[in-house]
């Protein structure tokens, strides 16, 4: 790759072989090794791309998406996309090509000119052919030795529990025919069986078996104890190839459809559903570990299963057509027989024509372009009982709902819609409601009247939260989720004041607050919040006010769950003048990300002297900030000097970011910090020169990355 002449790479190779996995190894070594590239671009193109997808990756990555981005044309982009990347030394990785990709509409430079590198990955080397390459380098599977030690890296105790597995394992392991993910896959399975009798068993089921990679995986689904594990596994399938979805996201989806109980706080049967999966590799976990998607190869093997195996019967069972750059709903031979339809991430403007579809139970239209929804389009699906119209801006009206009285679960979310849709309050069977980003919904009547309601996301939407509203959701007697942006003063200290909220708010958002002297935030009511945003606000103080219970349990180094935001995620602060410091989040032991963007009063993150003052009122001598932080950054804070006083351990730190900081010239770090793992450190490089290091071990530790 970095011969001299090398300026577009081709890795080609069949699915499954382990393209992406080296893609992604060079991605990490160039945002963890000194190098004299300006910076690394990660693409995932998958089937079926559009010029402003791929645009719109390449955008956030140069810092230049905004909110004007989706009125430009492609030309326009380009040329802005070419003006960032010609005077910069850059290198592009594009993963899973499956057809040529223009360039130069894109706004690519050429490559060779300033020792500029792109790389992609495909199946096919016609695709390399097309792109024409300066080298292309086929990925092949592995040869028997490779194999066998992939297929049984995790199986050493299982190959010593019986002198005969081993010779048992490797007739298993031929018929993985070398391929990584099949190894991986397979090997994984094999490794939780102690017993010959269980190999002997497996042996016989692979004879049984056809040589082709999808008979070969199923083995793995098939191994799988629980039917309600193996739904989950199927229903993963209905998103885009290369989807990455939210844990959490993915377990309601489950709830809705009926296949696992909701629960107060974390589902624990749902993330242990998806860690089986993952151990099983038929899920994979995002780099933040916060969101899963399939591999290609075993989400075609998911979708075959699902669709009766190849049985032509049952062919119509799964209508999925997501990312297929649809313009219109797909005419189906069969409606009568289908049972989900997913068509994600498609160019749908209309949805007119009726479905006749007696046993269609998911419908998923999110990530679309709809502007209308027929009244006759929803008229004929009595079952239904998953319904995603999010991400479609341009929706403003719906039709009456009144005949899916079936339905458990509906999302609305980033939708244009003014009002909700006739009939919703007469739903009683609804669990789900996702109303968040709706910003032109400005009123909900008779909330109450949804008397099963289990989560509510009012998140940022247009929806005045009066006090009337707020009652209405007290009295919901199943919610164990809530999320909710509070403005002004409406509803806040009503909502502030009852304890009740905190067994199900999830998510609390503060938006146009005024307060002359400081914000009393009560422990007791927001505990169990899991992300908390401040923005657009004036706040001298933030006071965190404590529980007045003689009982605690100690949730972490000296920190007592009765005082801290067990919970505590995420926490984000935009544009909020007076507050001086942040040092109540030493009550929030399990922060992962914080983000704090212009706030021109800010002069500390942790204030020394308002964290000696905590320690000694709330006895919080010895507790040590920020211990689980993955993600931090702070942009256009003028006046901050300081993070915190003395260098930090940062066990699980990833990721620094910092932008327009000028006062702030060191980091809380030394050679011991985040000593298991590359912390990526952006920043403009004027300030990265000019930073002062602990030493310089700290320096040589952190600067090349």
């Amino acid at each position: 790759m970095m011969e001299v002449g090398v300026g577009l790479l081709g890795i080609y190779g069949m699915g499954g072989v382990g393209k992406t996995t080296l893609l992604s190894q060079i991605n990490n070594k160039f945002r963890t090794v000194s190098n004299d590239f300006d910076i690394a671009i990660w693409v995932v193109v998958s089937k079926n791309p559009t010029v402003k997808r791929i645009q719109e990756d390449i955008g956030k990555r140069l810092d230049l998406y905004n909110e004007g981005w989706e009125q430009k044309t492609e030309n326009e982009i380009a040329s802005t996309i070419k003006r960032s990347l010609e005077n910069k030394k850059y290198m592009l990785l594009l993963d899973d090509m499956w057809t040529k990709v223009d360039l130069a509409n894109i706004g690519i430079p050429v490559p060779k000119r300033n020792g500029s590198k792109i790389a992609f990955t495909s199946r096919s080397n016609e695709v390399c052919g097309k792109m024409g390459v300066d080298k292309e380098i086929e990925v092949t599977c592995l040869m028997w030795d490779d194999a066998w030690d992939l297929f049984t890296r995790n199986m050493k105790e299982t190959l010593e529990s019986h002198p005969k597995i081993p010779e048992v394992a490797k007739s298993i392991a031929r018929k993985c025919n070398g391929l990584p993910l099949a190894l991986n896959v397979i090997g994984e399975t094999m490794a939780r069986k102690k017993s010959i009798e269980e190999w002997h068993d497996a042996v016989g089921v692979f004879s049984g078996i056809e040589a082709d990679i999808l008979s070969i995986l199923k083995f793995s689904y098939d191994d799988l104890k629980c039917e309600k594990t193996k739904s989950c596994f199927l229903f993963s399938a209905l998103f885009p190839e290369d989807y990455e979805i939210g844990k959490d996201d993915l377990i309601e989806y489950w709830v809705g459809q009926g296949i696992i109980l909701g629960s107060k706080g974390i589902n624990y049967k749902g993330y242990t559903i998806i860690g089986t999966l993952t151990r099983a590799y038929l899920l994979k976990e995002s780099e933040t570990k916060e969101k899963v998607k399939m591999h290609d190869v075993v989400r075609e093997m998911a979708l075959w299963i699902s669709s009766g195996c190849g049985d032509q019967k049952q062919k119509n069972v799964l209508v999925v057509e997501a990312n297929a750059q649809l313009r219109d709903i797909p005419k189906i031979e069969d409606q009568k027989a289908v049972r989900r339809m997913s068509l994600i991430y498609n160019q749908i403007e209309e949805a007119c024509e009726s479905l006749h579809c007696p046993k269609l139970e998911t419908l998923l239209l999110r990530d679309n372009r709809l502007r209308k929804i027929s009244r006759e389009f929803l008229s004929h699906v009595p079952i239904l009982m998953v319904l995603d119209l999010s991400l479609n801006p341009n929706l403003i009206e719906l039709p009456s709902f009144s005949p899916l009285y079936s339905l458990r679960f509906l999302n609305l979310s980033c939708t244009g819609i003014t009002s909700l849709p006739d009939g919703l309050y007469a739903l009683r069977n609804l669990l789900y409601l996702n109303l968040e980003h709706t910003y032109m919904l400005k009123r909900i009547y008779e909330i109450h009247d949804l008397p099963n309601l289990e989560v509510l996301k009012l998140y940022a939407s247009g929806i005045d939260i009066t006090d009337k509203l707020v009652r209405q959701i007290q009295a919901m007697k199943h919610l164990y989720l809530l999320t909710i942006t509070l403005r002004n003063s409406s509803g806040l200290e009503i909502f502030l004041g009852d304890t009740r909220f905190s067994s199900y708010t999830e998510g609390l958002t503060l938006d146009e607050q005024s307060y002359y002297q400081s914000l009393k935030v009560p422990l007791a009511t927001i505990s169990s919040s899991r992300f908390l945003e401040i923005q657009d606000s004036h706040i001298p103080k933030i006071e965190i006010e404590g529980s007045s219970s003689n009982e605690s349990e100690i949730v972490g180094p000296r920190v007592r769950r009765d005082i801290s935001f067990i919970n505590l995620r995420k926490v984000r602060l935009d544009n909020c003048t007076g507050l001086k410091d942040l040092t109540w989040l030493v009550f929030a032991p399990h922060l992962a990300t914080l983000y704090v963007v212009c706030l021109p009063d800010i002069e500390h993150i942790i204030s020394r002297s308002e964290e000696s003052r905590l320690q000694k009122t709330c006895e919080l001598a010895g507790v040590i900030p920020f211990r689980e932080l993955e993600f931090l950054t702070l942009r256009n804070l003028g006046q901050l000097k300081s993070i915190y006083r003395d260098p930090l351990l940062f066990g699980k730190l990833k990721e620094i970011n910092i932008k327009s900081c000028p006062k702030l010239t060191k980091l809380p770090l030394d050679s011991r910090s985040a000593w298991k793992q590359n912390v990526v450190i952006n920043a403009e490089e004027e300030w990265l020169q000019g930073l002062q290091w602990e030493d310089v071990a700290t320096k040589e530790r952190f600067f090349p990355s």
